[in-house]
């Protein structure tokens, strides 16, 4: 069980498949993201985006905001400060979300903003699974210069006590001027 529980730190590698109008594969090995596409034609995977990079700006953000009357108070104050001022970017917010933890994350790494899945009333240690879900994707979101975090904490240095461990995510270009640090939460500890 040692082999299996440990930080995402030690993750050598991680990716994940999208299926849609093309299929992509996003792959790091830990030097840079880099996105993949199949070529139906030659049945084999492109390399079409190398060395891909968060951007920093960005004006989507996504999450569940059917769960905002389970949310602590912080956190629905973070959400009215998406929803009403603009981003870096000067365009005005807005929510993309599908439901699909792969899919919200690949179009935050492809075009910026913000994914989270906080915590809530009736899931206080998160609900996206730390070992298989969460660190995997936080290696991908680090890779291509993004951040990965609880809320508090680097998702990657978080140790595991079980497989099924549960964390709140942010996933994104995260800074002091970026979304999650505007206005409102310049003066507090950081949410993320």
């Amino acid at each position: 069980m040692d082999d299996v529980i440990q930080p995402g730190k030690q993750l050598i590698a991680a990716g994940y498949a999208l299926y849609g109008a093309a299929t992509t594969l996003m792959f790091s090995i830990g030097d840079g993201l880099h996105g993949f596409t199949l070529d139906p034609s030659l049945n084999e995977f492109i390399l079409t985006h190398e060395n891909i990079k968060v951007p920093y700006t960005g004006h989507q953000y996504s999450v569940n905001e059917g769960r905002t009357v389970l949310y602590d108070e912080r956190t629905r104050e973070m959400l009215q400060a998406l929803k009403s001022q603009p981003s870096l970017d000067g365009k005005k917010r807005q929510l993309r979300y599908v439901g699909s933890l792969v899919a919200d994350v690949h179009r935050t790494i492809m075009y910026g903003g913000v994914y989270m899945y906080p915590q809530n009333k009736n899931n206080p240690m998160g609900q996206v699974k730390l070992l298989y879900e969460a660190a995997p994707i936080a290696f991908l979101v680090a890779n291509g210069g993004g951040q990965a975090l609880t809320g508090l904490d680097p998702i990657l240095e978080l140790v595991p006590t079980s497989i099924h461990d549960r964390v709140p995510v942010f996933f994104g270009r995260l800074g002091k001027r970026n979304t999650l640090y505007s206005g409102l939460y310049s003066s507090h500890d950081p949410i993320c």
